[in-house]
């Protein structure tokens, strides 16, 4: 009896050529998770997230549960009717499936199969392979599935594939003399897909290999309207090349093409003798932070066997905290135990023009670093991340993730194997990011002092410690406030501790205070300000409530917020939870939050601003 686990069009079980019904959404999503990760273990952290997105409800664990007993009964039996089909682990859920019981492996092992068959001159075994490879798919990846992060771009990463081995296919006919066989394909793909300029170029070519020039230089002017109009721009190099070959009549109908898609050289092993060494310069005038790299060390050596992926620990809180020095100061004490390397990337690098950095490009910057030639670097998600996990694998690699904003940045970047592991920062807890958790909080006095000492100088502070400790108090026990503070002092030798003292005082100079050089304690919580977009009514909302927050005190209910903000409860507790995630606030005990000192500083400037321009009237209740 044959099973299949079909995922490439709506997805479906087929057990002996019955389908198995599955009507409820949230059971669909878990398969989805559940095939699409090939029988790896889906942690529970994961599935919260791609069920109930960042606002899980208190019950989500036990309701997540009883989705998976209920799948649990409509799956087939394993082949081997020995095995349960759906495996329970201490971190997650894994669905057990044989070669063949999945319509991606089949057809990753088709397309594999072509590519050895091309590489072998043998076109007419490639065409075989690829035509059974797309013949597997009945519509867009997962087209039935309610997607969050995970599977969004798991679906995009397979269409990505298929195009792939559309134009593969396409490569191979043309290279045979017959593109007229895949001018029709070609033509759905690009009614599909318009702006993919690759696609485009190979329906040119099989239209001119046909004998259709007219038709190839039609299809070009209808590629560059489409273009212009969606995007605004021209048609890219290969494009044109392709325009300007067929006004050549180049080539000529009976050449034969390059078998692109299919033989562009990859290694199988690629070469792994180099080692990186990317921590940045360990952290200057560090101080404090015993208890917190305890925790670190701790985790990061923990391979007792309970996890099966590297061990991964988040360093969180709000701006300033000296996350990232932190890890560094850690990364470096351990860089002894990953002798094949330490890889290091911050996602909040600035880089003109450029958005966020994405899996794709920091994988790609991993694989050179990690010894594979640059003009073997894959461009797929899929392959860039296969072959990460391939060079990672059996090493012990150190791998430092800064300035991560959510999940989905940090995924692609975890080593399956046990041998390696991950520090990674953020503003944000990162809640289902299965991972040890190590919140950054403030200095206490004595080592704020400590690391104001560091810098001023310890005759300084030795000649007036009551100015120090107002100092350290003043700073609220933030090490980028500390830090400004302290090059201040060592800038202006002949000031004194007193006077920056009685400066820090002042609410409405503080801010001033803490600026020098390139380093503001005001750009630091603009960037966590900023990361609350003006396109998203849920994050313009969070922006409003946190300018008027900072009337509450330092710490407040949701409930108190709400009459501050003047907004119903559930759409102030998402605003409240916006500002969690970029750090402008700290959930404490009984359900309360807490609002940085030095960031409701910053959020009193804001409020100011906006009653100087236009007064802004209480939010109404349906504003948030």
């Amino acid at each position: 009896m044959t099973i299949e686990f079909r995922a490439l069009g709506p997805l479906e079980i087929v057990d002996g050529g019955q389908t198995v019904r599955i009507a409820a959404d949230k059971q669909r999503t878990i398969l989805a998770m559940l095939v699409a990760h090939r029988g790896g273990v889906v942690s529970v952290p994961a599935l919260v997230e791609e069920l109930w997105g960042g606002t899980p409800p208190r019950s989500a664990v036990p309701n997540l549960r009883t989705y998976v007993m209920q799948l649990r009964r409509l799956l087939p039996p394993a082949a081997d009717g020995t095995h349960p089909r759906l495996i329970t682990s201490r971190s997650g859920y894994a669905l057990r499936t044989d070669d063949g019981e999945t319509d991606i492996a089949c057809f990753e092992a088709l397309v594999e199969r072509a590519r050895q068959a091309a590489a072998g001159h043998d076109l007419a075994g490639a065409t075989r392979a690829l035509g059974g490879a797309l013949a597997l798919w009945h519509g867009a990846p997962l087209e039935n599935v309610v997607k969050g992060p995970a599977l969004e771009g798991i679906a995009a990463d397979l269409t990505e594939r298929y195009l792939s081995a559309i134009e593969a296919q396409a490569d191979v006919e043309l290279a045979r003399g017959t593109g007229a066989a895949v001018v029709d394909t070609l033509r759905r793909a690009v009614r599909r897909h318009p702006l993919r300029e690759r696609l485009r170029s190979r329906l040119m070519l099989a239209l001119h290999h046909s004998g259709d020039t007219a038709g190839a230089l039609a299809a070009f002017t209808d590629a560059r309207e489409t273009l212009r109009n969606e995007l605004g721009l021209d048609p890219g190099p290969e494009l044109c090349r392709t325009q300007q070959a067929v006004l050549r009549r180049e080539p000529d109908p009976t050449s034969v093409p390059e078998v692109t898609a299919l033989t562009t050289a990859r290694p199988a092993h690629p070469a792994t003798g180099t080692v990186p060494r990317q921590l940045p310069r360990a952290p200057g005038p560090f101080a404090g932070r015993a208890h917190e790299t305890s925790l670190v060390r701790d985790a990061l050596c923990t391979r007792d066997g309970t996890t099966a992926g590297a061990p991964v620990v988040v360093l969180h809180g709000p701006a300033g905290r000296g996350k990232s020095a932190l890890a560094l100061h850690v990364a470096h004490r351990a860089a002894a135990d990953y002798p094949d390397g330490q890889l290091y990337v911050d996602l909040d690098s600035p880089r003109a023009g450029a958005g966020p950095l994405t899996p794709v490009t920091v994988l790609r910057h991993f694989l050179r670093s990690l010894g594979m030639p640059r003009a073997d670097v894959p461009t797929a998600l899929s392959e860039v991340s296969a072959y990460y996990q391939s060079m990672v694998a059996g090493r012990r690699v150190l791998v430092v993730v800064d300035n991560a904003f959510h999940r989905g940045q940090v995924l692609p970047l975890l080593p399956a194997g046990p041998g390696c592991a991950v520090l990674v920062t953020s503003r944000s807890v990162l809640p289902a990011l299965d991972a040890v958790h190590v919140p950054v909080d403030p200095l206490d006095e004595t080592d704020s002092v400590r690391l104001l000492s560091l810098l001023a100088g310890d005759a300084r502070v030795t000649a007036e410690p009551r100015a120090a400790r107002e100092i350290a108090r003043l700073c609220h026990g933030n090490p980028l406030a500390l830090s400004i503070a302290g090059a201040r002092c060592a800038g202006r030798p002949q000031g004194s501790l007193a006077g920056l003292a009685a400066r820090l005082r002042d609410p409405a100079r503080t801010l001033d205070e803490l600026r020098v050089a390139d380093l503001t304690m005001r750009s630091a919580y603009a960037r966590s300000y900023r990361e609350l977009s003006a396109h998203d009514p849920e994050h313009r909302a969070a922006a409003r409530a946190f300018r008027r927050l900072c009337t509450l005190g330092a710490s407040f209910s949701a409930t108190r917020a709400a009459e501050a903000i003047g907004a119903a409860l559930p759409a102030t507790e998402r605003a409240l939870d916006c500002l969690v995630t970029v750090g402008l606030l700290t959930p404490v005990a009984r359900e309360g939050f807490r609002m940085p000192d030095l960031a409701g500083l910053y959020a009193r400037e804001l409020a100011a601003r906006d009653q100087v321009r236009y007064r802004e009237p209480v939010l109404s209740r349906s504003a948030i």
